[in-house]
């Protein structure tokens, strides 16, 4: 069957710009997350392949490659109770987008920040519409915008300035900043360094607890209401 674009990855594409260093997808690999993924990403899958968008700003992934670090993370929280999840997609700070089978894109792990962020559960909208639906919603309004940080002493956005800095990001890699921010740093261009992802991962999973966030609790946190 011919791909057919819908409006709302057109959307995401007009936001990111066209994929880049694009990993075809094996049948292999279709076959094993059909019935366990929404239809409509393993479709997006064929079509564009694993591939990073805005150098590196933000990856639709192989979730089997990040599955190891997702359970590191969520183990002991009580989140890989709530809902069978994969990773789908990265940013290039590090922080895992999680698909929930019952609840779609409801989590998101931030490692930079050793926080597992509770967005909010799409599960009515899935049991009448439908997940393809609910996987459209989130590609219909993800922008550069809400996955690139700010530079806490300037208000300026990080990425194109890491990018100016340390090129392009490569498969495996991220930008965080060292030390980590929950572990004292600064959220800026300055402690920017480039690292490997999944090494970046595991060390900052055994430095500390886990900060389960909703937005109510994050709003609290950063305004004291």
């Amino acid at each position: 069957m011919t791909f057919q674009l819908d409006d709302r990855f057109e959307w995401f594409l007009e936001q990111f710009g066209e994929p880049q260093n694009s990993i075809a997808v094996d049948n292999s690999t279709l076959g094993a997350y059909k019935g366990v993924l929404p239809n409509r990403l393993l479709e997006y899958w064929q079509e564009y392949g694993f591939c990073r968008f805005k150098d590196g700003l933000f990856w639709i992934v192989n979730p089997s490659d990040y599955h190891e670090s997702m359970n590191t993370w969520l183990k002991g929280t009580g989140v890989l109770d709530l809902d069978s999840f994969h990773v789908i997609a990265i940013t290039g700070f590090g922080s895992l987008l999680l698909w929930g089978k019952k609840t779609g894109q409801s989590w998101r792990i931030d490692i930079i920040d050793s926080q597992l962020f509770f967005k909010r559960s799409d599960e009515k909208r899935i049991l009448s519409e439908g997940e393809d639906v609910s996987l459209k919603g989130f590609f219909g309004v993800i922008s550069p915008e809400n996955v690139d940080l700010e530079d806490i002493d300037t208000d300026e956005p990080i990425f194109e300035q890491a990018i100016t800095k340390f090129g392009p990001l490569k498969e495996n890699e991220m930008f965080a900043f060292e030390p980590a921010p929950f572990l004292g740093g600064k959220q800026t261009i300055k402690t920017l360094s480039k690292v490997d992802f999944f090494i970046q991962s595991e060390i900052l999973a055994n430095m500390g607890q886990r900060e389960i966030m909703d937005i109510k609790s994050l709003a609290k946190k950063a305004f004291g209401k």
